[in-house]
């Protein structure tokens, strides 16, 4: 069944300037003249984006396969965050199965979890957390209702992003924080592969951000950014602590130039 698309101006700085830079699957990639930032264009209805998310169990099975991976990535996420704000109330938006909702009850938060996947709602739910599975704007949180909101590699994921941050902003308490993480468009590997560079170039991500545009996205929607990095050399799942010094000493150097695969980005409401 054809998915309806319509064409967009750049997310991060409105522009309608943009060049052609390849294709992956159906998308067509584009970059902004005005600002850098890599997206797709078009893109597919709001409506249809809908039933694409809800009917994904791909990332279902990717996070039950690697539980212990994003069970170490919760508590480090955790022990930053905490070092400027109590244990209160979190939201972790597109939660998945709820491994980093389950660390958060453990350290001492009051987790709530928003999840449109069906199949991984249900794995979460299992664990008795408090999952809604409906979109964020339709969750009728109170204003300020958080002192943390959390979004893993789901900012690249929207198509349309300014519903999406204005409830951000007004679910989220004026001291809070807002933790996000992304691939990282300017890894590497990109360089390499281009438009074939499939971590990064998703059928289901529709904007592709890097360590200059993301603080941008999120200034423009009322943001500051307290801290950003890129993470990891390439896909590995073991605690880096556990490889070997070369090994270590390389995955640092490409952390360090901003290449690494993700970005891990903090911010605050303005």
């Amino acid at each position: 069944m054809p998915v309806e698309t319509t064409t967009i101006r750049c997310h991060v700085c409105d522009g309608a300037d943009h060049r052609p830079y390849g294709s992956s699957g159906r998308n067509r990639i584009v970059v902004c003249r005005d600002c850098g930032l890599f997206f797709v264009n078009p893109v597919p209805t709001p409506a249809a984006l809908r039933r694409m998310v809800s009917e994904a169990e791909t990332y279902t099975e990717d996070q039950l396969a690697k539980v212990e991976f994003f069970r170490r990535r919760a508590t480090r996420l955790f022990e930053t965050v905490e070092s400027h704000v109590s244990p209160g109330r979190v939201l972790d938006v597109g939660c998945a199965i709820g491994t980093e909702l389950v660390v958060a009850r453990e350290r001492g938060w009051t987790p709530i979890g928003i999840e449109l996947s069906e199949a991984s709602v249900r794995v979460a739910r299992e664990h008795g957390l408090d999952v809604r599975a409906c979109a964020l704007e339709d969750a009728g949180f109170a204003d300020a209702s958080f002192d943390l909101v959390t979004a893993n590699h789901v900012v690249e994921h929207l198509a349309w992003p300014a519903p999406f941050f204005a409830e951000l902003r007004r679910i989220l308490d004026p001291s809070g924080y807002l933790f996000v993480s992304v691939p990282n468009v300017d890894a590497w590997k990109r360089y390499l592969l281009r438009s074939r560079y499939r971590w990064t170039f998703h059928d289901d991500h529709f904007a592709h951000y890097s360590k200059s545009t993301l603080p941008r996205l999120l200034e423009r929607h009322g943001f500051d950014v307290v801290r950003i990095h890129s993470s990891r050399a390439y896909d590995f799942h073991q605690d880096v602590e556990t490889r070997s010094r070369f090994f270590r000493w390389c995955n640092a150097k490409v952390e360090a130039l901003d290449m690494g695969i993700e970005l891990f980005c903090l911010a605050r409401p303005r």
